[in-house]
């Protein structure tokens, strides 16, 4: 087959694949599936494995990848913000569907039948990635930029170890063509992360620099205990969260100093965190709306690959400052007069900060909903509730709900950590594996005008969120402005 043959044998295969694809979309909106799933994307390429290369090649900004445990999802939202300030329009994987499948889905809705994408001249891929996709996304996508948040112990029934992981992506990077330009965009407080770019020529890296922000040692969970590059015992002047900070070893190893820094940090319970932000083309004083230091993280994360990018500080801080959080993620609903706060948690890290947070904002009496499931998106192990710290809420709970498919195993815990003792004669504690229940009743529980924090897993965080759509009380992540239409399956 000679090359034009070549090139019109991949345009119509993958031309037949999206046709298909969209079918399959329209059937799963038409039984009720919701606005659309990965399904179309599995279609696709299950009938051209050559579909996300063919497709992703032709976006002429090229491809944005945002991977790591915790944070990739806001991370991605804030990049495709602050790509639109700065003149672009991304097309962005933004329900989160971040396997292969769901990135196809996205690019997906831009192709046309003859494997064409059509987009505008200013289009740039935005692409959550799952960790155990990226080899296949980077190869494939040729992406121009990838991020990398953090890595933390997260799903070891699927994942592995922290270092298991890391090593597949050096294996990708390694066996990259030498053509491909990639620009990495690491976490220098983390360092197996800051570690990913030894020997690699575009490494651009991002850290809090605020020596008031932390603690002395990282947390009794930390999954980075060894210098990556001697292997002897890592050491801190200060601790962000988990194993995040500035490590040194005794033989000379230190955390580099970071291109995109925040600094001066300054919080305002829910309402956010301000602070300086300094990159080589200047500083700007932000409030982020959004509460917690690793929403810190991932606004200067996003600030440094757009600035891996060439865009100027001014519509990037802007984008920052308009950032109102991601579905799940200090999302907030007004119900019946009450404020309800709904705060993702999915490993001990994640957790530690989530119940930090909730105990940050002064004085106790706090009403609180716990749910942990463990179905596949979640990660069927839940051991991982006993290395997170949940003695922080004790004696600062009025009102505890435990619930989610493994509410037993979760009362088990939040007892020998000495939270549901704590709670005074005149709160409750109440155990229910029914969440529309719990939540029903946690509402009613908390005073008017009151506040209601529920810290959840993941499959919970999209139950409960269906259940306040039913009720009028949300909008489905697919029909926010802007989000895409590829539902969030399991990760």
């Amino acid at each position: 087959m000679d090359g034009l043959a070549s090139v019109r044998s991949r345009k119509w295969r993958t031309g037949l694949a999206v046709a298909m694809g969209r079918m399959a979309g329209w059937v799963s909106r038409a039984v009720g599936r919701g606005g659309g799933t990965a399904l179309p994307g599995l279609v696709v390429d299950r009938l051209d494995p050559g579909a996300l290369a063919h497709l992703s090649r032709q976006l002429p900004g090229g491809v944005v990848m945002v991977t790591g445990t915790n944070g990739k999802t806001t991370t991605s939202h804030l990049i495709r913000a602050m790509l639109e300030a700065s003149g672009w329009v991304p097309i962005h994987n933004a329900s989160g569907s971040n396997l292969t499948r769901g990135i196809l889905a996205t690019l997906l809705r831009h192709a046309s039948v003859t494997g064409a994408l059509d987009v505008p001249e200013n289009a740039i891929g935005v692409f959550e990635t799952d960790e155990a996709a990226v080899p296949r996304v980077l190869r494939d996508s040729r992406a121009r930029v990838l991020v990398v948040t953090n890595l933390f112990r997260d799903q070891l029934d699927r994942y592995g170890e922290v270092n298991a992981v890391a090593q597949q992506w050096r294996d990708a990077f390694s066996a990259l063509p030498g053509s491909h330009d990639l620009r990495l965009v690491l976490n220098a407080d983390d360092p197996t992360v800051s570690a990913l770019g030894r020997g690699l020529a575009t490494t651009i890296r991002f850290g809090i620099d605020d020596p008031e922000i932390g603690r002395d040692a990282p947390d009794h969970a930390s999954d980075a205990n060894l210098c990556p590059d001697c292997g002897s015992r890592l050491q801190y002047r200060r601790v962000t969260y988990g194993h995040l900070g500035a490590y040194f070893c005794d033989k000379g190893h230190i955390r580099p100093t970071p291109d995109v820094v925040a600094d001066e940090l300054e919080t305002s319970g829910w309402d956010g965190t301000a602070f300086t932000v300094k990159t080589s083309g200047g500083e700007r004083r932000i409030s982020l709306p959004v509460p917690g230091t690793y929403n810190v993280y991932n606004a200067i994360a996003g600030a440094a690959a757009c600035g891996a990018l060439g865009c100027d500080l001014e519509p990037v801080a802007s984008a920052i400052a308009n950032f109102h959080g991601v579905f799940g993620r200090f999302e907030r609903f007004t119900i019946d007069g009450r404020r309800l706060v709904m705060v993702l948690a999915k490993n001990p890290v994640g957790m530690n900060e989530a119940l930090r947070t909730v105990v940050g904002r002064g004085g106790s009496g706090h009403h609180v909903l716990v749910a942990l499931n463990d179905h596949d998106a979640d990660g069927r192990d839940v051991s991982w509730i006993w290395d997170a710290d949940f003695e922080i809420l004790a004696g600062q709970v009025t009102q505890l709900t435990i619930s989610g498919h493994r509410a037993d195993d979760l009362a088990v815990r939040l007892k020998y950590a000495g939270v549901i003792g704590s709670i005074p004669s005149s709160g409750t504690a109440t155990v229910s594996g029914d969440l529309t229940g719990a939540l029903d009743g946690a509402v009613a529980g908390t005073p008017v005008g009151g506040t209601l924090v529920a810290i959840v897993t993941y499959t919970a965080m999209l139950d409960i969120r269906s259940s306040l759509v039913r009720r009028g009380h949300a909008k489905a992540y697919w029909d926010d402005a802007g989000v895409s239409a590829t539902a969030v399956v399991p990760r």
